[in-house]
């Protein structure tokens, strides 16, 4: 955190609200940016000249506001952004990137055409029964960023023999959306969606910049053409300090 300066503290506003005041101001600024770590409360009393009480009075109140995240015995933790994604029928991240109004991207982490055989999910993808039997799948891996932050890491696995040259598609920078257009899938739609939540692994935590105590919703999708075909079983992984999953039933 920006080295901070004792503030000047008006007469008739209580001490530890003029703090809060000025911590949230250093925030929209930039100087403490989200997921730092500020200094401990023995630290702050001594740079704002007060006592511990008043400081911990004050972190109670911005993590109230939202703005600050306490985990006790590790400390208190500016706020992340935390974006809503709509669990809707016809699931596109590119939509909601377009809610936000901020630049947004698809990282291809890997591509692969893969045995089915192969697959730890295969169990469960045929409990669904709608998937059609083809020894091969598609398999693409992203990471999604909205403005600078990590929001989720997804595995596609894409089924049926005309699908497999999603991964060609997706390498070269193509949409997912746009790609299964190519191939004559102009439209699909979410047939279930389960969620469940549990903490990181390392390999997530160090994609989606998160702490090891810091859990994520795993969410699993099963996406069909308007036949009922399923043309799409996904896992994706989103970081809990940073979306809210909403479901709105119409």
């Amino acid at each position: 955190m920006t080295d901070i300066t004792k503030v000047p503290y008006a007469p008739g506003i209580t001490v530890w609200k003029q703090i809060v005041d000025d911590i949230q101001q250093r925030m929209d600024r930039g100087e403490v940016r989200p997921g730092e770590k500020l200094p401990s409360e023995g630290a702050l009393a001594s740079t704002y000249g007060v006592n511990r009480h008043t400081i911990r009075r004050a972190l109670q109140e911005l993590a109230a506001l939202g703005r600050l995240h306490i985990a006790h015995g590790r400390g208190s933790f500016v706020a992340s952004t935390v974006f809503d994604y709509q669990l809707e029928e016809r699931p596109r991240f590119s939509e909601w990137i377009k809610k936000y109004n901020r630049p947004g991207s698809s990282e291809v982490l890997e591509a692969a055409i893969i045995p089915l055989q192969d697959l730890p999910e295969l169990p469960r993808i045929l409990n669904y029964g709608v998937f059609p039997d083809y020894p091969n799948v598609a398999m693409v891996e992203t990471l999604g960023k909205l403005g600078e932050h990590p929001v989720s890491i997804a595995r596609h696995l894409f089924f049926g023999e005309r699908l497999l040259t999603l991964v060609d598609d997706l390498k070269q920078g193509l949409g997912i959306t746009v790609s299964l257009k190519k191939m004559g899938v102009n439209d699909y739609t979410r047939l279930r969606s389960s969620v469940s939540a549990e903490l990181p692994k390392a390999r997530e935590r160090r994609l989606l910049a998160i702490d090891k105590f810091d859990p994520v919703f795993i969410c699993e999708n099963v996406n069909i053409d308007p036949e009922g075909v399923g043309i799409e079983f996904s896992t994706v992984i989103y970081p809990a300090s940073r979306v809210r999953l909403v479901y709105e039933p119409e």
